[in-house]
């Protein structure tokens, strides 16, 4: 695994969380557990020494030997009798290495006023707790008894939860960095497929690889996201390459008519002046052709640069409506199609950059006689109050629903056939949203297969 790889700084990450909280966790544990250690002997040995000191009547009494021993048996603990000087009356279980002097004159003072003595102290490198209470009867105060506790005792019980702690840290420690291997190759081997496919991708540029990873979390919308891409990018190819062979068939067709009839006309191969004028149309036609598909690519390449700037005037939509439905006369005549047009009965006023709206409408409607064989284009116009709707709606083939959302892209055509034998690029209505778009519109499409299709265009005054 390499050290800069993903996994590997996951990995690390993750285990070093761990270890920040499992460290200070412990340590919190220990102190706890010797806090509660600590405090459970002190507790024990004053209520052990009040429970004695209640049951000595007299400082000589034998049974308070055998009551002694009972208790230090019981608790593993060192305890003494005192008198009221603080001398030594009795002792049991005892050890010289416990102290020199078991009460000091203030302490003695202390026990006489009826004062339980709690004190802890360090004696030969050993630690000890001590516990002294005052023997009182009718008469006062007679004497005291002392319990000591070496911490040895409790310190062994701590070691024995240290070396627990420990292991079952180390338990816990083996158990993380197991589950951090697992979670970071989980977590990690998407992003290593996906680092391998978008190689593949820009390097063999074979747009037809897909990521195979499903799930819905942030790495599963990265890998539909990537899908996503590769599928724009294999689309566009296509297209693109369709394109090409479009415009090779746009180019050479008419070039071939322009050239063929131009040497008719050159040598006089014709029978009249009529057929010459005819061949002479028919070399207009093919030469406007020619330049359509020229400006068509010129817009796209000024669109895609930014180099499109807007002249926006007020527009008088009524007018330049009628201009553009007189201008596709001809052409919806040749197909036996009506054009209607409907407008308000008032002028509808729309602030915009004449050539350009008349450019999107144009396109819109020469697409509409194009791809209708019977029935009507309707150019209509809606004056809302912060609005203008546009809408062309035709009674042609119709666009299937699956092409619909593609339909704006550059070199996209739902019928090559149909489109090629119409004189379609696949460039125009890229070119229209573009324009669209410029002018803060939007554009929509509602289209039925065989039944006709309306493009809605929204404009802002």
């Amino acid at each position: 695994m390499k050290l800069n790889s993903v996994v590997f700084k996951l990995g690390a990450t993750i285990l070093f969380l761990q270890l920040i909280i499992l460290i200070p966790l412990g340590y919190v544990i220990l102190q706890l557990i010797l806090n509660y250690s600590v405090n459970q002997t002190e507790t024990q040995l004053i209520r052990l020494s009040e429970n004695y000191a209640t049951q000595v009547e007299d400082l000589e009494s034998p049974e308070n030997m055998q009551l002694l021993e009972h208790l230090t048996t019981m608790t593993d603990t060192s305890a003494a009798i005192l008198d009221q000087n603080g001398d030594m009356v009795l002792q049991t279980n005892w050890n010289d290495d416990i102290t020199e002097e078991i009460l000091e004159n203030p302490q003695i003072q202390q026990l006489e006023s009826g004062e339980t003595i709690v004190e802890e102290y360090n004696f030969n490198g050993s630690n000890y707790l001590k516990v002294a209470q005052p023997i009182t009867n009718q008469n006062g105060t007679q004497g005291s008894v002392v319990l000591f506790s070496s911490f040895g005792l409790i310190s062994n019980s701590i070691h024995n939860i240290i070396v627990l702690v420990v292991l079952a840290s180390l338990g816990a420690v083996i158990l993380a960095i197991g589950f951090t291997i697992f979670i970071s190759k989980k977590l990690g081997s998407p992003l290593i497929a996906m680092e391998k496919v978008t190689k593949q991708i820009s390097e063999q540029k074979d747009f037809s690889l897909r990521v195979d990873y499903k799930a819905n979390d942030e790495i599963g919308s990265l890998a539909q996201a990537i899908n996503h891409l590769s599928e724009t990018l294999e689309r566009y190819q296509t297209n693109r390459n369709e394109f090409f062979s479009n415009i090779t068939h746009e180019l050479k067709t008419p070039l071939t008519y322009v050239k063929g009839y131009a040497n008719a006309v050159r040598h006089e191969i014709y029978q009249s002046k009529e057929e010459r004028d005819e061949f002479l149309e028919i070399i207009e036609d093919e030469s406007d052709h020619i330049s359509n598909l020229m400006d068509d690519l010129t817009d796209m390449s000024k669109i895609e640069e930014g180099k499109i700037d807007l002249n926006k005037e007020n527009l008088h939509m009524n007018q330049l409506a009628k201009e553009i439905l007189k201008r596709s006369h001809f052409k919806a005549a040749d197909k036996g199609l009506k054009l209607h047009l409907s407008v308000p009965d008032h002028d509808v006023v729309l602030k915009a950059d004449r050539s350009r709206i008349d450019q999107i409408l144009t396109n819109l409607v020469e697409n509409a006689v194009r791809y209708t064989e019977t029935g009507q284009i309707t150019l209509k116009i809606r004056d809302l109050s912060s609005d203008v709707w546009i809408e062309v709606i035709d009674t042609g083939i119709g666009i299937k629903q699956e092409d619909v959302p593609y339909l704006f892209e550059r070199f996209y055509r739902v019928d090559k056939s149909r489109s090629r034998a119409n004189g379609g690029t696949g460039l125009g209505l890229a070119i229209v949203k573009h324009l669209v778009e410029m002018h803060e519109g939007t554009i929509k499409i509602d289209s039925q297969f065989n039944e006709g299709t309306t493009f809605s265009l929204r404009f802002p005054k």
